[in-house]
């Protein structure tokens, strides 16, 4: 989040200016350019799909227990 936010304001601020204030590394910056989005952030976006699709295909009345079961394939 911080360092989509520094890519936002880069051409009204100094990057190095934001990281400071931000209290990050400038290097993790410059890394999340060449590589915003790890494994791990991939894996999230398909399972929030996942979720949100369970959630609709039960009209919106399934909680969190009910859609880790329809997501494990053990039906609720």
């Amino acid at each position: 989040m911080k360092y989509q936010f520094i890519l936002e304001y880069s051409y009204q601020f100094k990057v190095k200016t934001m990281c400071r204030v931000l209290k990050i590394a400038r290097a993790g910056h410059y890394a999340w350019l060449h590589e915003p989005e790890l494994g791990r952030t991939i894996e999230d976006k398909r399972l929030l799909q996942l979720i949100g699709s369970s959630y609709e295909a039960n009209y919106g009345i399934y909680g969190y227990r009910r859609i880790t079961l329809d997501l494990k394939g053990l039906g609720a």
